[in-house]
């Protein structure tokens, strides 16, 4: 989300004009860590006073000084969470500390929080000491009722291109001879179609479109499309194309945030086509339809959690057997830990069950029911920067609920997944980034 500030000498003069003289002259004359960040940011480097002033944080937080001017140098500096918790400490000791009211205005209005900041500003405008504050604060509450009309409704597009080498096209087994002997007891069994282990290089294209609607400051209507196609240059049966759409609605009351979600997918792919006794080719397509419920709440300034809630249906054209009804369930911990102050760490648990409503094929009552448990730990670095990183790791294990569904000789197919990437993001401008990434899974099973 864009915004648009006033001139930084206007902001100094409002900070002037507003500020008490008495609160002033304490920041002014403590020989303290704030008062030297208050010089790094009269010489331009807010950055150098974040790096000061955030390690001290846990110690000195409380102290008036101290939090204003820690506020001061996350604002200036980009971290704009860590400046409103910084100013609200100064406001919870002082209610009239008008100089942090007035950063802490500017901050929500760089978030594009813009009822808040416009209560805020409007706290200040009778206590303004002359027609000069009060027509600095006028401009910030103009500026505000601009951006809400031009805000309203947000729209962006994205285009990625893309290369990589896919070593296992079709997830097959090294061993399939012996993965079947150990299944099934029957020797000498050799791959065909899906079953034979190929690898491949590969070109890809994604195009996305994201647009929302804010009906009110807490509450927003959002939509997002995106389609995404892979090219294989060998085995052109693996090129495949989907297609994603959602629709939601996020709303905000307190500290609790609901976002709410419905949505459609849809994949093609041919694969090495098998034909059915019936001479029905089976190939890889599949649809899926759900709605899914979130919801966030912070646990203090530095850690968060959110539950979550998925129900889909899953539906193969062809291949009726491995239809499910999926419900998934997850838990998360958000945290933004005092050593990275620019970073952010998530751990998620998930447990799934897949209900299949059909039979796998026509010789067996056993079905695709399954049940799925999981972990996700991912770290992320501040998106703002120029240069910034994401990365993730994660373990889920697939348990079959029917005895010797995939197997004669297991009475339980168990199937482990290891899942891992890394991608930077590096700015090229406003409208253009690049997005290098690695991307490795590994699937262990007992069938």
């Amino acid at each position: 989300m864009r915004t648009h500030v006033l001139a930084p000498h206007v902001v100094a003069r409002a900070v002037a004009l507003v500020a008490t003289c008495a609160t002033a002259a304490a920041f002014a004359q403590s020989p303290s860590p704030a008062s030297q960040a208050r010089a790094l940011i009269q010489a331009k480097q807010p950055v150098r006073a974040w790096e000061l002033l955030a390690p001290l944080e846990d110690r000195s937080a409380g102290d008036p000084e101290f939090d204003y001017w820690l506020g001061v140098a996350a604002l200036e500096s980009g971290r704009l969470e860590r400046a409103t918790i910084a100013f609200e400490r100064v406001l919870v000791r002082n209610a009239d500390a008008d100089a942090a009211r007035l950063e802490l205005a500017r901050t929500y209005l760089r978030m594009g929080s813009l009822d808040i900041a416009a209560q805020e500003f409007n706290r200040l405008v009778p206590r303004a000491r002359d027609d000069g504050a009060r027509a600095v604060l006028a401009a910030y509450l103009d500026e505000i009722r601009r951006l809400k009309e031009r805000q309203r409704r947000s729209i962006s597009a994205s285009l990625e291109v893309g290369a990589g080498r896919d070593t296992n096209l079709s997830s097959s087994t090294r061993d399939f001879p012996g993965a079947i002997l150990s299944s099934f007891g029957l020797p000498g069994i050799e791959p065909t179609g899906n079953s034979i282990r190929r690898q491949d290089n590969f070109g890809a294209v994604n195009g996305a479109v994201d647009f929302a609607y804010r009906l009110a400051e807490d509450r927003v209507a959002f939509a997002a499309a995106d389609l995404r196609l892979r090219r294989y240059s060998d085995f052109s049966q693996y090129d495949y194309l989907m297609g994603d759409v959602v629709v939601g609605y996020q709303a905000r009351n307190g500290e609790m945030v609901c976002t709410a979600t419905a949505f459609a997918q849809a994949f093609r792919q041919d694969g090495a086509l098998e034909e059915t006794l019936d001479a029905q080719g089976i190939t890889n397509d599949r649809n899926a339809f759900g709605v899914g419920l979130e919801v966030r709440r912070p646990i203090d300034g530095r850690w968060s959690a959110a539950l979550g809630v998925q129900l889909a249906l899953l539906r193969y054209p062809t291949n009726r057997g491995q239809d499910t009804r999926q419900v998934t369930v997850s838990a998360a911990l958000e945290h933004r830990p005092q050593w990275w102050p620019d970073g952010t760490l998530v751990a998620r648990l998930l447990y799934g069950q897949d209900e299949a409503p059909n039979a796998l094929n026509q010789f067996t009552d056993a079905t695709a029911s399954r049940h799925t448990i999981g972990l996700r730990l991912s770290a992320a670095s501040d998106a703002r920067a120029r240069v910034s990183w994401q990365a993730a790791g994660g373990w889920s294990r697939r348990i079959d609920d029917d005895s010797f569904a995939r197997a004669t000789l297991v009475p339980t197919g168990r199937d482990d997944l290891f899942e891992g990437y890394v991608q930077a993001t590096v700015k090229l401008g406003d409208a253009w980034s690049l997005h290098p990434y690695f991307a490795y899974a590994y699937n262990r099973s007992n069938i």
